[in-house]
């Protein structure tokens, strides 16, 4: 705990430092009617943009008040992209699984990436990521990747499991968490059964082998503060997690630790975009610019966040702790990225999830 706030102070000192040199052009005068302007953010809860001092540093630089909404998965925020009045969603943070879709129906702006100083500073292969495009024309910003994996407690697993197949073992009965999911959950069953993740050739099979792991289940979790209190109130030694999650929770002092196995897991890249009904379009360029900086980036990182877009912060993170937050390039190369899928794909899936449960 006290690393993490001696890295939050540096994180905020040096994002005040680093903004502050960009000049008091891009700072917001508030409304015309003296009102502070309100950005509107829609997040996962605990992931940068709520960040108490964070906040309290864009807030004092741009003279505006962030307002934080949380969404509880992908297909949430995308019927609140959908649903959303003009002036209700400024920034948002699709990944590939709904970005499309969002770029088809019109719900996103397009990105004027020259309004983002800090865009050349992102390794090659994010600026040119595909889901972020139609038709040559960028919609969304990469902001992080990671990796949904295994998280386990190393006071009891003594040594990291070496396949993701540890999450359908009978020996962890009672003690195992995964996610309430229905993409991680055909992705995770697909890896043990040898499929290809994004393109499974047996869906009987999958929805055979996740009613067996359910059996051996604790508890499904929805939210990372759900299986951070099972993980501390040992529950549970053993569980489906993000790579972000389980480095903040070590850093917390939490006994776990993350790893990719030997056959993979399951890759992901968070993505900024600004709704075409937003009313505060250079307010949410600027957000977007501080959060792909390397200061905030290196910083968060770092200190338990997920692993960064921005070159130069990765590059500067100390390489024993990119391996065992799985932001090295090993684990790198044993991830499957998720894809997108069809509206077909994702009732398909959705369906057989729902009916593993209710088993």
């Amino acid at each position: 705990m006290k690393l993490k706030k001696i890295l939050t102070a540096v994180l905020v000192l040096s994002l005040v430092l680093s903004m502050a040199a960009c000049g008091s052009n891009s700072e917001n005068k508030g409304t015309a009617d003296g009102e502070k302007a309100k950005l509107y953010v829609v997040n996962w809860k605990d992931y940068g943009s709520d960040d108490a001092d964070f906040i309290k540093a864009f807030e004092k630089k741009y003279n505006c008040e962030v307002v934080n909404t949380y969404m509880s998965s992908e297909e949430e925020l995308l019927t609140k992209l959908r649903t959303s009045k003009a002036g209700e969603i400024d920034v948002c943070l699709p990944n590939c699984s709904i970005l499309p879709a969002a770029i088809d129906e019109g719900l996103l702006s397009e990105v004027d990436t020259s309004k983002l100083k800090n865009f050349d500073g992102m390794f090659e292969k994010f600026k040119t990521q595909k889901e972020c495009f139609k038709d040559s024309k960028m919609y969304a910003v990469p902001f992080v990747w990671g990796s949904t994996a295994i998280a386990y407690n190393s006071d009891v697993i003594k040594e990291a499991p070496k396949s993701i197949a540890a999450l359908f073992d009978k020996k962890y009965a009672g003690k195992i968490a995964f996610r309430d999911d229905y993409n991680d959950a055909v992705m995770a069953a697909a890896i043990a059964l040898g499929q290809d993740p994004n393109n499974p050739s047996d869906l009987k099979a999958i929805k055979e082998k996740l009613i067996e792991q359910k059996a051996l289940n604790k508890t499904y979790w929805k939210t990372g503060d759900e299986f951070s209190k099972l993980f501390a109130g040992k529950q549970i030694d053993l569980g489906l997690m993000w790579s972000g999650q389980a480095a903040s929770m070590k850093q917390e002092g939490e006994p776990i630790s993350f790893v990719v196995p030997e056959d993979g897991a399951i890759g992901w890249v968070d993505n900024w975009a600004i709704s075409e009904g937003s009313k505060n379009k250079d307010l949410a360029y600027a957000f977007i610019d501080w959060m792909i900086s390397k200061d905030f980036q290196y910083n968060w990182a770092a200190g338990g966040g997920p692993a960064p877009v921005n070159q130069a912060a990765a590059e500067s993170i100390d390489p024993e702790y990119a391996a065992s937050a799985a932001m090295d390039e090993a684990s790198l190369n044993r991830l499957y990225f998720m894809e997108y899928r069809t509206d077909e794909v994702k009732n398909a899936w959705n369906e057989l999830w729902t009916e593993v449960k209710a088993n």
